[in-house]
């Protein structure tokens, strides 16, 4: 008999029998614990990145989970942003990930869609909305509003934007980094992240990077240049 030392709190659960297994999945919920330790403004710029030096290239600071060292890069990080609407009214959004997920269905004159935005702003965490927005644009792609592959970008920029001018330690946190380039270490997600042998986009990444320019007052291309050089590296 297996006893049960630590108890996951699961969402969505499901049970499917693989052989003589039994495979059990569901979402994660925020553990308390976990939370990120995010430091003080007068600390930041003393922070060592934890980086990866190429043997031709620049250091790599790779960032996936928002409990992580620089997990705050993470648009899971729970640091609500103040965005405008259509009317130009700002709304609280929990998460940078709500912000973007709702986004998916904004200005689609449907009754599910409207809802479905309702929902991913009040949900109970980032995964929460992220597994609302993917699960209706897969079941529903016609509600998607029609330049979303267009625009998404842009609204993933604004969006990190209102999160680094609101948090003064994050931008310090952020600036510190200032030389090495940023990758979101996502296996799966080969737009936003740089996949698991590089092969990614890391648009994520490059935002960040371009973020961070713009707060230097750096007029170089880092949005493409500095990932450009290491896949190049990598090649």
């Amino acid at each position: 008999m297996v006893e049960m030392t630590q108890a996951l709190n699961l969402t969505d659960v499901s049970f499917q029998q693989i052989g003589p297994d039994m495979l059990i999945s569901g979402y994660l919920q925020p553990i308390p614990d976990l939370v990120p330790t995010i430091p003080a403004m007068e600390a930041a710029s003393i922070v060592n990145p934890i980086a990866v030096s190429t043997s031709n290239g620049p250091n790599i600071i790779c960032f996936y989970k928002a409990w992580d060292v620089y997990g705050s890069f993470s648009n899971f990080s729970p640091h609500p942003i103040s965005m405008p609407d259509s009317n130009g009214d700002y709304i609280i959004w929990k998460s940078v990930e709500h912000y973007y997920q709702a986004q998916k269905f904004e200005g689609v004159h449907d009754s599910i869609a409207q809802e479905c935005i309702k929902r991913i702003r009040s949900a109970e965490s980032p995964e929460e909305a992220a597994r609302m927005g993917r699960s209706l644009e897969r079941q529903r792609p016609d509600l998607v509003r029609h330049n979303w592959e267009s625009v998404k970008v842009d609204i993933m920029y604004r969006a990190l934007k209102s999160k680094f001018s609101t948090y003064s330690h994050l931008s310090s946190l952020l600036v510190s980094t200032a030389g090495s380039v940023l990758v979101e270490a996502s296996p799966r997600d080969l737009f936003w992240g740089g996949g698991r042998e590089g092969e990614g986009l890391n648009h994520l990444g490059r935002l960040l990077m371009r973020i961070r320019a713009e707060i230097l007052g750096d007029n170089s291309d880092s949005y493409g240049m500095e990932f450009s050089t290491i896949q190049s590296s990598r090649a």
